[in-house]
């Protein structure tokens, strides 16, 4: 398998959020007793904004709360433009392996976080254009984006441009979530967030002023009634009408809030341990800054930790508050009442802006036009620098914010990175271990974008016949290489534990399946050299549609682990379809059967001797009106990648069995074929219908199979 064919299918499965459970359970990001190596991403650009290649470690200088940092570690980053050629027509690849290939230079990935819990159906169109038009305008050949939904659904990995149709298809189906109140009575997120957290009487006489004079009958009542009552108040204390329509404004905010910054942390914790470029692009109406909100230190201190950005494309334009207080609700607004209601509306995306400036991102704010942005969002990812510098031995553990300045000597030019970080704290530390939920390693590698490599694991999927009414009998194959695996135990004896979890998500509904099972395995005497495969199949029952599958795979004892995913498709069931052709090259007798059958394998690699089974189904093909019986045929050819016809068996008719199903199984020998690529082609023809398929399935002919040595088995 191609390293291109593998970064097709990786995939990021997830199951939804809850918006409830994310402001429950959100964690603060976990720091060791001292703190690592900090690094930046520096992007410097001329004054045109056109970045600059070329600079050494001695150009920068690094300022740590003022202080001076020697430049411990240091990278220059200059990645080719991508290449815009059309992706190629070509089948899913029928394996996936989680195998990495030779290392090259730092890639990119992009995080697309569309955030849809505060998003308004009004500004939904625009925000789903700006993500089609990075997609065309901002990513090349090989680059890797996952698009999430702050709302709930599967989180969707592909690379680009293959995947590009796939992430429209998805984006299509996100749904805006934030539904605002029209009419001049509405509070601000910024205006409730003033008056319920901070009392601010100011901004509450402002609002209470408004709703006098321009709120709807029922708020002008209210309104009314406590007049006489704030006259004879004190200076400073608030109208309880104005407190109370502040307390409802502020808490669903802060429920999209907390919701929108736990799916960011978690986000970019997944990214840690690559050494891409990444970015992550919040494409929202943005939320305000609660400096009371510690998701907000969290969200920045993970990006410093996931060495990520954050950019923030503001979807609302340069109309951000005329559709609410427009004529069209009631009175107009005198001039000096819509500049102020303007000036707060505003307000509400300045907490999206402040992790974009504090993470080394930026923000595309108050235009109509979101390409320049995005443009330069794509280029500058191409080139920057990585600068580390180690924090002080006696770095004090307060949790206080520091200051971290990038500057270059001699040079007049434009230089932007991440305002700092926060120093670790105890408290934090230990209220840490009883908040978190989950295993936070598990969740890590189902979030991530990438692949983890260290339990090798090959994967593919088998869709079978009808089980149930429009669902269909689908199997997720997957081996383990359990070589590695840490066996032990007392007496002589040799075992071994394994956490096992597969993830299969419907790409069109968010429909999430789970298995999960901790698996006791013993390894037998005589071990062998080579990889020791552990084979894992379990049956779902899906409806039609495309699907993700993730399987993660994790040594128990020494927590190593790896993850790998794999796409199919599950076809519509009320039509003729075939099922998925099943190769192998052993069959078994299941007990109380007098019938032998296919023995599942996830390997697509066969030794030059014996005989190679293919056996699939048929469903949906006419029927006969005199005998209530179907016609199909089918031939197969075995043919070199080159087209070298290596035997051929022609279309011959396929006997149904007395309930008109059709199935067939056949052998091809494989005795004195030469190593190397092959392709079996079925043609299967529904004589009635006049119907034709070919399926194209790619193997491998090699000399020697590693077999599953030493003997491994689940206890």
């Amino acid at each position: 398998m191609t390293g291109n064919q593998l970064l097709a299918a990786t995939a990021l499965l997830a199951v939804a959020l809850s918006t409830a459970a994310a402001q429950e359970t959100r964690t603060p990001p976990s720091f060791p007793r001292g703190v690592e190596l900090v690094k930046v991403d520096v992007v410097v650009t001329d004054k045109a904004g056109n970045p600059v290649q070329g600079l050494t470690k001695d150009d920068f200088t690094i300022l740590d709360d003022g202080q001076t940092r020697e430049v411990a570690s240091f990278q220059a980053i200059s990645l080719p433009p991508g290449v815009r050629t059309p992706a190629p027509l070509r089948a899913r690849p029928r394996l996936a392996t989680n195998l990495r290939s030779e290392p090259g230079l730092p890639g990119r990935t992009f995080v697309i976080v569309l955030d849809n819990l505060n998003l308004t159906p009004l500004n939904a169109q625009r925000a789903k254009a700006a993500v089609a038009a990075f997609l065309d305008k901002s990513v090349g050949d090989g680059d890797r984006a996952t698009l999430i939904a702050t709302g709930g659904g599967p989180w969707w990995t592909t690379t680009l441009p293959q995947g590009r149709a796939e992430m429209l298809e998805l984006l299509k189906g996100i749904e805006a979530r934030h539904f605002v109140e029209s009419g001049h009575d509405r509070l601000t997120d910024f205006e409730a967030m003033r008056i319920y957290v901070y009392h601010d009487p100011i901004v509450a006489r402002r609002v209470q002023a408004r709703l006098d004079t321009y709120g709807s009958g029922k708020s002008r009542q209210a309104s009314g009634q406590m007049q006489e009552q704030r006259e004879q108040s004190l200076p400073g204390v608030i109208d309880p009408y104005i407190e109370s329509r502040a307390s409802q404004t502020y808490l669903a905010t802060r429920a999209r809030l907390r919701a929108t910054l736990s799916v960011l942390e978690r986000a970019m914790r997944a990214l840690a341990g690559s050494s891409d470029r990444k970015a992550v692009l919040l494409v929202s109406e943005g939320f305000v800054f609660d400096p009371s909100e510690d998701g907000f230190k969290d969200v920045t201190e993970t990006a410093r930790r996931s060495n990520s950005n954050l950019y923030f494309l503001d979807t609302r334009g340069l109309d951000a508050a005329g559709s609410i207080y427009s004529a069209a609700f009631g009175t107009p607004i005198d001039e000096r009442d819509t500049l102020s209601a303007i000036a707060d509306t505003s307000r509400d995306g300045d907490g999206a802006d402040v992790l974009a400036q504090d993470t080394g991102g930026f923000s595309v704010r108050s235009t109509n036009d979101l390409t320049p942005g995005i443009l330069r969002l794509g280029s500058e990812s191409r080139t920057y620098y990585l600068i580390g510098f180690d924090p002080p031995p006696d770095l004090p553990r307060d949790g206080r914010f520091r200051k971290i300045t990038v500057k270059l000597r001699g040079k007049t030019l434009v230089v932007r990175a991440r305002k700092g970080y926060y120093a670790p704290r105890d408290d934090v530390e230990l209220a840490k271990g009883k908040e978190e939920k989950g295993d936070p390693q598990i969740q890590a590698a189902l979030d991530s974008p990438f692949l983890e490599p260290d339990v090798p694991i090959r994967a593919t999927a088998f869709v079978l016949q009808e089980s149930s009414l429009g669902k269909a009998r689908t199997l997720v194959a997957a081996d383990a290489d359990v070589s590695g695996a840490t066996f032990g135990g007392a007496m002589g004896a040799s075992t071994a534990s394994l956490d096992l979890l597969i993830v299969v998500a419907n790409r069109q509904t968010g429909d999430v399946n789970r298995y999960d099972q901790k698996v006791e395995l013993e390894r037998k005497p005589k071990a062998a050299d080579g990889p020791t495969w552990y084979s894992i199949v379990r049956e779902f029952d899906l409806g039609p549609g495309p699907y993700q599958a993730k399987i993660i795979v994790r040594d128990v004892a020494s927590r190593r682990l790896g993850s790998v995913a794999y796409d199919f498709e599950v076809p519509p069931l009320d039509q003729w379809w075939i099922s998925t052709p099943i190769l192998t090259d052993t069959l078994q007798q299941p007990p109380g059967q007098g019938v032998v059958v296919p023995v599942l394998v996830a390997r697509r690699t066969f030794a030059p001797t014996g005989v190679l089974y293919c056996r699939f189904d048929v469903s949906g093909a006419a029927k006969e009106k005199a005998t209530g019986m179907p016609r199909v045929s089918s031939g197969l050819v075995l043919r070199r990648v080159d087209g070298t016809v290596v035997s051929r068996s022609e279309p011959t008719p396929i006997l149904p069995t007395s309930l008109g199903a059709v199935s067939r199984m056949v052998g091809i020998p494989l005795d004195g074929v030469t190593p190397g690529e092959y392709e079996l082609v079925l043609t299967v023809k529904d004589e009635l219908a006049g119907r034709n398929q070919e399926i194209v399935e790619p193997l491998v002919v090699e000399a020697r199979v590693p077999a599953s040595a030493p003997p491994i088995a689940a206890r």
